[in-house]
């Protein structure tokens, strides 16, 4: 039976998707960061709480989270005085539905936060006010003048996570140690190690399980920005240049894809693609352990997997979090034994070598769509 010409078109692009095909035709890529501004609220914030503060604010909100939802908020009781929460509307309930990676990811907003108010000259101190990870208010933020501490806070804004182009070999010690900067928690597994075979295996499986649930794939959907009219009106989520479709393969999706097509067969199959492609190309994996699963050792693990993704361009390791099987009890319930570990693994992530670091493409939803002022709308 002949196809017509748009299931074959469709189909093409497909396989060019899937393959990774034409990374080099940057004429044909989509919105950039410069292209959007910081929001009709940076200004008046500079004039409430001033420049230095409301530079951290937009510092914090560089820092990486799941889908790229940024679920944090910050509402400013005064200009010393912040609280941290998360919008439910940003939860990603059908795979994290306990708010574990939304926790993390907050975790990597605070340290965001924390890095570049001492880059500023402040102390922050921190209390934590949640009982449970779905309460609206998280963390109370009270920053102190203090003595500036020298930071390169351009790491903040050129983190980016890396999907494709990996080199298969394994981590050089000295990088590793650089990497995790002498903390605990971090376990480092060669490409050809037992564990770092079984995290290949079980990322695939995962993703298989995760693709044929409806509403995994319909969360998915949600945030996926095809277009660039999407992207510059939520300015989150996922666009075509984060997940590494870039070339003539982006301009076609971000012209032609919907969110009806992430429900669809053919891209289901092509998502499976290209994970096995993704774990054959490694130079093995990082997995981050908390201390426990109560709600201030995840945050504080977040903020350790940042402070080590923040260094991970200046020795050319790429960054993937693929933590799918920890979204999944299947995998979850076993991951500490099959990787013999004493406490929860939180995070798992795909590294490796790479020759020319991409520059950063996600983009940051402005301030005025995280914070708010007090009830009077002063400070």
């Amino acid at each position: 039976m002949s196809l017509s010409r748009r299931k074959f078109l469709v189909r093409s692009v497909q396989c060019i998707v899937a393959c990774g095909l034409f990374p080099g035709l940057s004429a044909c890529d989509g919105i950039t960061r410069e292209e959007v501004t910081n929001g009709s609220v940076y200004d008046e914030l500079v004039s409430l709480i001033g420049r230095e503060r409301t530079e951290i604010l937009w510092y914090a909100s560089f820092a990486p989270s799941s889908h790229n939802v940024q679920p944090w908020t910050v509402s400013i009781k005064n200009p010393d005085s912040w609280v941290i929460g998360s919008a439910e509307d940003r939860w990603l309930t059908e795979v994290d539905p306990q708010n574990r990676e939304m926790l993390l990811s907050i975790g990597a907003f605070l340290e965001n936060m924390v890095t570049a108010a001492r880059a500023h000259g402040f102390q922050v101190n921190i209390r934590l006010l949640a009982r449970n990870p779905f309460d609206p208010e998280l963390l109370s933020i009270e920053l102190q003048n203090a003595q500036r501490m020298e930071y390169p806070l351009q790491r903040l804004l050129e983190r980016r996570t890396v999907r494709t182009v990996f080199k298969n070999e394994d981590i050089d010690s000295q990088d590793f140690s650089f990497l995790v900067g002498g903390e605990e928690g971090f376990h480092y597994y060669p490409r050809h190690s037992t564990q770092a075979v079984w995290l290949d295996e079980v990322s695939v499986a995962a993703t298989k399980l995760q693709i044929e649930r409806e509403n995994v794939q319909e969360e998915l959907s949600r945030w996926i920005r095809w277009s660039d009219a999407d992207a510059s009106k939520y300015r989150n989520g996922l666009t075509p240049e984060a997940m590494d479709i870039t070339g003539l393969a982006g301009w076609y999706v971000r012209n032609f894809y919907g969110s009806r097509d992430v429900l669809g067969k053919d891209f289901r199959s092509a998502t499976v693609e290209r994970v096995k492609q993704q774990v054959a190309q490694n130079g093995g994996w990082i997995v981050i352990t908390s201390e426990n699963d109560r709600i201030s050792a995840l945050i504080e693990t977040g903020r350790c997997f940042e402070r080590m993704f923040l260094r991970a361009r200046d020795c050319s390791v790429g960054v993937h979090p693929m933590s799918q099987a920890l979204e999944e009890p299947l995998w979850s319930e076993k991951a500490a034994e099959m990787l013999r570990l004493d406490k929860p693994p939180q995070f798992l992530l795909r590294v490796g070598y790479i020759r020319d670091y991409p520059p950063p493409v996600s983009l940051r939803m402005p301030l005025d769509d995280f914070t708010k002022l007090n009830e009077n709308g002063k400070v």
